[in-house]
């Protein structure tokens, strides 16, 4: 067949770029994304987590947490399976159609199983349940084994009926999350059903949840070598590729050869793999920082929250306090006024009825208590909010990320820590006496 004519098979070349480049892309750009993410994400306290993606780390807590099936060891999450071993002779044609036989080892799984609970991440500072739904788990193995027939594990730990092609062995194998074992444990905080605490789980515009006993540090090596990775073979698969439109051109056109043209078609493909990428990256440079800003957005607007809480709760703790002080100074009189024989005993018995001295008291310390635990959230909520805003100007005055983010729309924050208070919506009245 000449070189030119119609109907010639694409190169090879031409056939690897467009069938392995998109995939190394996809690598590429995924882990990529991902390690921007743990970065965008700063690792903050128990006692720190804010509504929103979040990444904290602490001491994994259950007092009934389930024991693992093969270890016995109390796990919040844990998975175990058994597999048989065998060998089988099967016969088979090759490709000439002659009979040959040929022996496969291999394993299946006769039993297997696991659990997963809902657990405490404890810290210095305090703690934070973790709904384990949905969860993506970085494991340690608890109990691996193997055993023959005869040996007292082979029965007990799973059924007695074997595959076929049985050679008698089994391997037991069980991964868990142990309960006492640090953990890491990025997700979405959220407040509970009660709306009285904050919890970690699945959801959020990411849609990425994590328990891991490796660490964020791990997780975040990873990302970066396989970025890494599906770059460099990316780049080779789109320098492969330019060499095979550069056959494919040759093939139709036998005067465009020659060395020049293979390397200037090889930088070709390259460029374009370059171009694609960049502009990739700079998309996940500019989304970063709108997190990083969204980030910001959202720990000034707790802060504004919290600071109307208080300013809310101020009249109500005075109003009960001026309550109080008025039904005291009524008792007061009426005892005195009975001291000296006046008949005030109806008085006093009335008073005595209606004197809120219990609930008025109630009410005071339950409103001191909610003030205090305001100022308490006020304090973290500004500093969230300055942690959140100065990764913001951080990673807007770096180079080259910073200049990209804001030419693509991305602005450092106003000046002001947050916007005041509003005034209270409804100032709280003393009760009439």
């Amino acid at each position: 067949m000449n070189a030119g004519t119609s109907g010639e098979l694409p190169p090879p070349g031409l056939l690897l770029v467009a069938l392995v480049a998109p995939l190394f892309l996809w690598l590429w750009w995924n882990r990529t994304r991902f390690a921007r993410l743990m970065k965008d994400v700063p690792t903050t306290t128990v006692n720190g987590v804010f509504v929103g993606m979040v990444e904290t780390s602490g001491t994994i807590v259950h007092d009934q947490a389930p024991a693992g099936a093969l270890s016995g060891i109390p796990c919040v999450h844990h998975a175990w399976a058994v597999h048989e071993h065998w060998k089988r002779t099967e016969t088979y044609r090759d490709s000439k159609g002659r009979t040959q036989t040929r022996t496969r080892h291999g394993r299946d799984v006769v039993d297997s199983g696991g659990t997963t609970v809902d657990f405490l991440l404890r810290d210095r500072t305090g703690t934070i349940v973790v709904r384990s739904t949905g969860a993506d788990w970085t494991t340690v193995t608890t109990f691996s084994a193997t055993a023959r027939r005869g040996d007292a594990l082979y029965a007990t730990k799973a059924p007695r009926a074997t595959v076929r092609g049985s050679v008698g062995v089994r391997s037991f194998e069980e991964r868990g999350v142990p309960v006492g074992r640090p953990a890491w444990v990025m997700g979405n905080a959220r407040p509970s059903a009660g709306g009285d605490r904050l919890e970690i789980g699945a959801g959020g515009e990411e849609g990425i949840f994590m328990v891991s006993l490796a660490g964020e540090a791990s997780h975040a090596f990873n990302a970066r070598a396989l970025a890494v990775v599906g770059f460099v073979l990316g780049a080779a698969c789109a320098a492969g590729g330019g060499l095979g439109l550069s056959m494919a051109v040759a093939a139709l056109v036998p005067s465009a050869t020659g060395p020049v043209a293979v390397l200037a078609a090889a930088t070709l493909g390259l460029l374009a793999w370059l171009a694609v990428t960049g502009l990739m990256w700079a998309i996940i440079v500019r989304n970063g920082a709108v997190r990083v800003r969204n980030r910001w957005e959202r720990a000034a607007s707790l802060v504004d929250v919290q600071l109307k809480r208080r300013a809310d709760l101020i009249p109500n703790l005075a109003a009960v306090t001026r309550a109080t002080a008025v039904h005291e100074s009524a008792v007061q009189s009426a005892v005195a006024r009975l001291r000296a024989g006046a008949s005030a005993r109806d008085e006093l018995r009335v008073l005595a009825e209606r004197y809120p001295a219990l609930t008025a008291d109630g009410a005071f310390l339950a409103l001191q208590r909610q003030l205090s635990e305001t100022e308490g959230l006020v304090a973290q909520s500004r500093h969230f909010e300055v942690a959140s805003r100065q990764a913001l100007i951080e990673r807007l005055t770096t180079f080259p990320e910073g200049t990209i983010a804001r030419l693509m729309g991305v602005h450092r924050p106003p000046p002001a820590l947050a916007s005041p208070a509003p005034p209270p919506s409804s100032p709280a009245r003393p009760p009439r006496g």
